[in-house]
């Protein structure tokens, strides 16, 4: 899975680097759907059973499948391995260039973060699914990080531009994803638990790998209860109201009874036939991250599982815990590893050069470790990119700084431009995975020998 291991442990702490790829690698392995559809979906005879509910197969007239996200694929490559039967009717929305076949299903490769056409068709085919479902059909909702983007239906009134415009300014503005979903689900006809209603009355089970910090089910069969007010106060409250293009305002400010803007209401949905099921979430990787490290010999300390934050201030913030660790024993007694998930962001300025919120922690992370020969650091996209780069990540220590020096390159302009894939590359510590199948926000491994 991780490439170019070669290049990225020739340098530094060779064994300290070593071993936090494989740590990074095997957790990879453990939260990947081939594994944990596995454990929540399984067949036995004519009954499936799924998650501890069962479904009597022969009163079943058909199966299908909606998916969306980064590494979705993957998700319904599983369950149909799992349920050894053919799916009558499927869309999968893959990220574009991730895209493969499966039988009996259509793999469409749509834009992310940024919403295109072949996403809408997506929505499209998602909403014909829905609405030809009955009574006795069972059908998978399958999400993972990525689908708000991939998968999309906006209402008339909203173009595709002004969704995707509006998309790009909640991005370049750093909001948490969370609060990039809160707007865009009032400006969709199956988020916020839209789609599970055109569902009803086929039976709908969600299975959700969550990429997001709380860590609770998401996607367009869940119901949240805000409102459209909701959306058009962060935007204000961010002061992003005037940039977001005048459909999308115009849509937002109808009155919050119009039938077009009210999303169901949380008891709505609780009433209708389904079951939600995740898959995996951040805690879920940081746990299989500590017992891996444990494995090898390590102390292990699960710092969080739902760190925030602007990309470059998390790193100074995390560093100073491990050069702690290494000066004092503490949090964590050396030899050890740190670990922590969750989903940092980056404040993106017109001039920005190319990187991701995890080579910008890195990068940070790397100025504060000059010149120290006990701390090693991995920040890793799960999807296996970060940002709008093919870089996954970045693996960091005491040498990076000083070896990019060498070379003429300045690590702290670079991080002030936003620019750190060009460093990281240059100090043969850009990280580098290919699709992984999974997306479970970020992980970060700090290893601090004695």
């Amino acid at each position: 899975m991780i490439e170019r291991t070669e290049s990225l442990t020739d340098h530094g702490n060779e064994r300290a680097r070593r071993d936090l790829l494989a740590i990074a690698e095997r957790s990879l392995e453990r939260v990947h759907p081939s594994n944990t559809v596995a454990a929540h979906v399984r067949r036995d005879g004519d009954r499936l059973v799924v998650d501890g509910e069962e479904y009597d197969l022969t009163s079943i007239d058909g199966v299908s499948v909606i998916g969306a996200g980064k590494g979705s694929v993957a998700v319904v490559e599983a369950l149909q391995a799992a349920l050894d039967r053919d799916v009558s009717a499927g869309i999968v929305a893959e990220k574009a260039g991730q895209e493969r076949p499966l039988p009996g299903v259509d793999v469409v490769g749509s834009g992310h973060p940024i919403p295109d056409e072949t996403g809408l068709e997506a929505g499209r085919r998602a909403r014909e699914i829905a609405d030809r479902a009955g009574s006795d059909d069972l059908v998978f909702v399958c999400i993972t990080g990525g689908a708000s983007a991939q998968l999309v239906s906006p209402p008339p009134a909203v173009p595709l531009v002004a969704l995707a415009e509006t998309t790009d300014r909640l991005l370049r503005a750093g909001l948490p994803i969370d609060e990039i979903n809160a707007v865009r689900k009032h400006l969709s006809r199956i988020k916020g638990g839209r789609l599970a209603e055109r569902l009803a009355p086929a039976t709908a089970v969600t299975l959700v790998v969550v990429d997001e910090v709380a860590g609770e089910p998401w996607g367009p069969t869940v119901a949240d209860g805000s409102t459209a007010a909701d959306a058009v106060d962060a935007l204000k409250r961010r002061g992003l109201w005037a940039e977001i293009p005048d459909p999308v305002r115009t849509y937002l400010r109808r009155p919050e009874g119009s039938a077009s803007v009210a999303p169901p209401s949380p008891d709505r949905i609780g009433a209708l036939p389904a079951q939600y099921v995740v898959l995996a979430n951040a805690a879920t990787l940081c746990e299989a991250a500590a017992e891996e490290a444990a494995a090898l010999g390590y102390d292990d300390l699960i710092l969080s599982t739902g760190v925030e934050g602007e990309s470059r201030d998390v790193g100074t913030a995390l560093a100073s815990v491990a050069v702690e660790a290494a000066t004092y024993d503490r949090p964590a007694p050396t030899p050890c590893v740190l670990v922590s998930g969750g989903e940092t962001t980056v404040t993106v300025p017109d001039d920005a050069g190319e990187g991701g919120p995890n080579q910008e922690f890195a990068l940070s992370v790397a100025l504060e470790l000059a010149d120290r020969e006990s701390v090693t650091a991995l920040a890793l996209g799960t999807d296996g990119t970060d940002g709008p780069t093919d870089v996954a990540g970045g693996l960091v220590d005491g040498t990076t700084v000083p070896r990019l020096r060498e070379r003429g390159v300045d690590p702290f302009t670079h991080l002030r431009r936003h620019d750190s894939s060009v460093p990281l590359r240059r100090a043969n510590d850009a990280v580098y995975t290919g699709e992984t199948g999974t997306n479970l926000m970020d992980l970060r491994l700090f290893l601090v020998t004695e």
